[in-house]
């Protein structure tokens, strides 16, 4: 048998070529995702700082001054990425009218809107986060005061 020639420059160097631009595109790959790694812990740790500034708002005025709002801070938010706590921690019943997540979140609650919180009650969100949603993702809380002021507060995720 006599060997079967093989065409350099239309199989060989075309083969070539796809082998080393797979290589270069997984190593693309590669280097984005530990970018958006990196630029997630950047996020959450803008997420929290928003999250512990006293930025109430009303739903009637649209905005409340830091300094009209109860002190302390109506509520705590502590989240591991699938259930967020909210507490009480003001001095006062709280109702719970309205909870609400961005895009690229679903929030769902256990107990039936509106319900009222205590003071140093807690209660979870059950929070499911889709793939390829917006980097910056949050929770509304709405809620009525005892004097039946409407306020609302996003916590960061």
């Amino acid at each position: 048998m006599e060997p079967v020639p093989t065409d350099f420059w239309g199989v060989v160097v075309p083969s070539w070529l796809g082998a080393v631009a797979s290589i270069a595109a997984s190593t693309v790959a590669v280097i984005a995702f530990i970018n958006s790694l990196s630029a997630k812990g950047g996020v959450r740790e803008i997420g929290e700082a928003l999250n512990r500034e006293p930025t109430v708002q009303g739903l009637r005025t649209r905005t409340l001054s830091a300094a009209a709002t109860a002190a302390p801070e109506p509520w705590s938010f502590e989240s591991d990425g699938h259930i967020g706590t909210v507490r009480n921690t003001s001095g006062e019943v709280l109702t719970v009218s309205e909870i609400t997540a961005s895009a690229g979140i679903e929030a769902t609650l256990r107990d039936q809107l509106p319900f009222d919180v205590p003071p140093t009650a807690s209660f979870d969100v059950r929070l499911h986060q889709a793939l390829g949603g917006p980097a910056v993702r949050g929770v509304t809380v709405e809620w009525v005061r005892e004097d039946g002021a409407a306020l609302a507060r996003t916590y960061y995720l």
